[in-house]
């Protein structure tokens, strides 16, 4: 079973805060660890854990108890999953697709498909943050939106990381997408999102295929802009203290923090994009 110091580490890696206090909860007392681990109780914990710490917390929680479980019991895997989606469900987060309600959660699968790839935990942590803002944005939105392309598209949008830390991981992750059967749609989210789209002229500058990467969707916009606020909402320097903070002074921070809007025509780009998503949130566009 991971130890308080590795689940601090990964919970680091993934929210940029070590959640010491929640981890020594579930784990440092001997006379209640065993309680803490009852997957009956993952529903009553998680509602505790979730008006503590916030979604993030409770999504720590659910991670804690379901890589100790993986670690010490793979034969009640299966079990462990049930409550953990069940509980994700409980708090509005489903874990599959209901195409009634439009609604779309991150898949598991989808997270050990990143693991596979060799993904890091510093990058995983990223990418399931990215993933959560994106369908919270994805489902304020006062128009026809695809939450299943969103949820993966988001998730899955580094993915190229796995293989490169450069510009170029956008393409990478195009291509090992492709070859791991994703649809083109998928795909042409993770190979267009960096920088915002670049351009044919700004790709040759970066020594990148000359082409047109400007989103043309509007799922692939959102994936971008959720990119962005997690960037924003995880800076080290504390920049904001929410997710609203994050949204309502995005234009303002970004051209504040040059290592934040990567020059002037991402920066153009995500500003056209930031008002795009919150005119259509406000139901203005």
């Amino acid at each position: 079973m991971p130890s308080i110091e590795k689940h601090i580490e990964v919970s680091r890696g993934r929210t940029g805060k070590d959640y010491l206090e929640l981890h020594e909860w579930i784990d440092k007392d001997p006379a209640t660890k065993v309680e803490r681990h009852d997957i009956t109780k993952i529903p009553e914990y998680g509602k505790m854990m979730e008006k503590k710490y916030g979604p993030e917390g409770l999504q720590e929680y659910l991670r804690h108890i379901h890589d100790d479980f993986n670690a010490r019991f793979g034969h009640v895997k299966e079990d462990v999953e049930k409550a953990i989606g069940d509980t994700l469900a409980y708090f509005g987060v489903k874990p599959d697709t209901d195409v009634k309600k439009n609604a779309y959660g991150i898949s598991t699968a989808d997270i050990d498909l990143l693991r596979r790839a060799g993904l890091a935990d510093k990058d995983l942590g990223h990418s399931i943050r990215v993933a959560l803002k994106a369908l919270d944005v994805a489902g304020r939105m006062n128009a026809p939106v695809h939450m299943e392309l969103v949820g993966r598209g988001a998730l899955l949008h580094d993915l190229g990381k796995a293989k490169s830390k450069g510009f170029d991981h956008g393409i990478a992750g195009a291509e090992l997408g492709r070859t791991l059967g994703l649809p083109e749609e998928l795909t042409t989210i993770i190979e267009k999102h960096v920088n915002a789209g670049l351009t044919p002229e700004e790709a040759v500058e970066l020594g990148l295929p000359a082409k047109d990467y400007a989103p043309t969707r509007i799922e692939e916009k959102i994936v971008i802009y959720a990119d962005k606020l997690s960037d924003i909402v995880s800076h080290p320097d504390g920049l904001v203290s929410n997710d609203a903070e994050a949204e309502d002074r995005f234009a303002e921070i970004l051209k504040a923090y040059p290592a934040l809007n990567k020059g002037d025509k991402p920066l153009a780009r995500h500003l056209k994009y930031h008002e795009e998503i919150q005119g259509l949130m406000k139901g203005k566009a």
